[in-house]
């Protein structure tokens, strides 16, 4: 098996060992390519029957994997072209260590002396690599250190894995699977032991321990995580996600909190993969959003996911349109390391089918909660205790602050709407986001108010400049009459802002992005062209003078919106967990 260059220990194997059959042989990257994802070289062991012998790599991304009957799936991307090793002169008769330039053009010579003659040979860090050789003997070594122990593969009916690319292939290892630099116990007597303690929790609500960012870290993931645990029905705790900053490590959390972990601390996250295979829980269930954990794209947490011995539910917070193979390959490990897979809408679902070839099998389809609010036919009442006259038309966007809100463009609208309706109110509810603050600062806002005063806006848009909890953001959707959601991302999957909006009975105007689309289908809201300002004033005082569609597009959306309650929202997730369970 491989060695990438640089290991701290090795075990050199003996004589009588013996090397490891031909075939293909795997290893992660992970702590060696780290963040660049560059590998120059890479050692193994062979003997005399490789002299004048060619070896060839190849790259890997991990598609699936089922822990029950030791099998993997794998997704030939990239093959190095075949790789001279050397003379017969040049090696020893038994095991030994050599260090070959790890190229895509041809190599001649096996030491790591001088740079790649070739192209680099490109290795993201959470892919796999494989050697063949038809007629070498390829030796191994462990190297506990690292956590990064590799094993034999055998391809199943005699498929060539390299013999076609981009092609799938299953492989059953001989001895234990490694995914992620994490070896994964295979023993029978360990599995079935796991699968029966696990079939023992089957008639009880299971035990879940939950991963995510929390409150009061100030993000729309904490809020979304803090509002499904307190509806879920059965016994949980919560891990939070901590940010590198003084903001992050001198959070305050509630008892729920059992342990922080740091996002760019990569030992932290074996810490947690402990703290889940113990047994006080019997379901690990990870919020996932890309930034929210170390490495590019977040790709710390695949060592987390792989090393977990429990049924996992990953939720996807954000789902790419069109990634590039770094961020393909990461989401498609994440799901493969993954039991079930949540997506929060069907535009969701079919994206990860389409575009990530993920299982359709392995998808459930839960919508994003919302609190249960009472359907109001009067705002005058609620818009008096904001301070606000009672009939005063209002719109709103809320949310934390970012570019993509787009707001500029219902500013631009309101120049003409104010024409028409003077008094007209737009609310802009919200804080800059934390992370946008680090990079920006408030910048975004300022241009906001820029734009505010050029557009002669001053008496009809106001901020509210505030991070609000639950009741607050609901007293204020009380009173408004049309929430706005002009985002520019077309691709963008879901919305807790449009979710919150609907499932309150609003009036909503949106561009139509993927969830819109969806979730304002069959009259529950209305869709404007993305910039179309025009349009959007067109419609916006379309809707204010006409109270009978405005009420119509409200109940509509009211009436759907009981489907997507936290607590239905909290039983669906146990349910879930439940079946992960009985069926493993």
């Amino acid at each position: 098996m491989i060695i990438i260059n640089g290991t701290r220990i090795l075990s050199r194997r003996s004589l009588y060992e013996g090397g490891a059959p031909a075939g293909i042989v795997y290893i992660d990257s992970q702590k060696v390519a780290a963040k660049k994802g560059n590998i120059t070289s890479v050692s193994f062991y062979i003997d005399q029957t490789c002299a004048l012998s060619t070896v060839e790599f190849g790259v890997f991304n991990l598609i699936d994997r089922a822990l029950e009957h030791n099998r993997a799936q794998l997704l030939l991307t990239e093959t190095s072209g075949s790789l001279k090793i050397g003379a017969t002169n040049e090696i020893k008769p038994y095991m030994h260590l050599i260090t070959i330039q790890l190229c895509s053009g041809d190599v001649t010579n096996n030491e790591s002396t001088g740079n790649c003659q070739g192209t680099q040979f490109p290795i993201l860090p959470h892919q796999y690599l494989g050697i063949r050789s038809d007629t070498c003997r390829l030796g191994y070594a462990p190297t506990p250190v690292d956590r990064m122990l590799a094993t034999t593969w055998e391809p199943e009916n005699g498929l060539n894995a390299f013999a076609t690319r981009y092609q799938q292939f299953n492989y059953l290892p001989s001895a234990y699977t490694i995914l992620q630099s994490v070896t994964i116990d295979s023993s029978e007597s360990n599995v079935k032991k796991s699968i029966e303690g696990q079939k023992s929790m089957v008639n009880t609500i299971p035990r879940v321990l939950f991963l995510g960012s929390y409150p009061p870290r100030k993000c729309g993931l904490a809020t979304f995580l803090a509002d499904l645990t307190e509806n879920y029905p059965g016994p949980y705790d919560v891990i939070a996600v901590d940010e590198s900053t003084a903001e992050g490590s001198s959070r305050n959390y509630t008892d729920k909190v059992i342990f922080r972990l740091n996002q760019t601390n990569s030992d932290s996250y074996y810490t947690v993969a402990d703290i889940v295979n113990s047994g006080a829980y019997d379901v690990f269930n990870l919020q996932h959003e890309f930034s929210l954990f170390g490495g590019m794209y977040g790709e710390y947490v695949i060592k987390l996911l792989a090393s977990i011995r429990k049924p996992v539910i990953t939720t996807l917070h954000t789902i790419v349109l069109k990634p590039n193979n770094f961020l393909m390959s990461v989401m498609r490990s994440v799901c493969a390391t993954s039991s079930r897979v949540v997506v929060l809408s069907n535009g969701g679902r079919q994206l990860l089918i389409d575009v990530y070839g993920v299982d359709e099998k392995k998808i459930s389809v839960v919508p994003h909660g919302v609190p249960d609010s009472k359907f109001s036919h009067s705002l005058a009442d609620a818009k008096v205790s904001l301070g606000f006259e009672e009939n005063i038309p209002m719109m709103a966007t809320f949310g934390l602050l970012h570019r993509n809100k787009n707001i500029q463009f219902p500013l631009k609208a309101m120049q003409t709407i104010v024409k028409s309706i003077p008094n007209v109110m737009y609310l802009i509810i919200g804080q800059t986001h934390p992370l946008v603050q680090l990079s920006e600062g408030d910048s975004y806002v300022h241009e906001l108010e820029n734009n505010i005063t050029a557009f002669g806006l001053t008496k009809n848009v106001r901020f509210v400049d505030k991070y609000m909890h639950d009741d607050e953001l609901i007293a204020y959707l009380a009173a408004v009459d049309i929430v706005l959601t002009p985002y520019n991302s077309v691709d963008q999957y879901v919305s807790g802002a449009l979710s919150w909006a609907v499932g309150a009975g609003k009036c909503v105007i949106s561009t139509p992005y993927l969830y819109a689309t969806e979730l304002l289908d069959n009259g529950r809201g209305f869709l404007t062209p993305f910039n179309d300002t025009a349009h959007l004033s067109s419609l916006i005082i379309k809707l204010f003078q006409d109270t009978k569609v405005r009420d119509r597009a409200r109940r509509n959306a009211y009436d759907f919106g009981r489907n997507m309650i936290w607590p239905i929202i909290g039983a669906k997730i146990e349910e879930i967990s439940r079946d992960l369970i009985s069926s493993a």
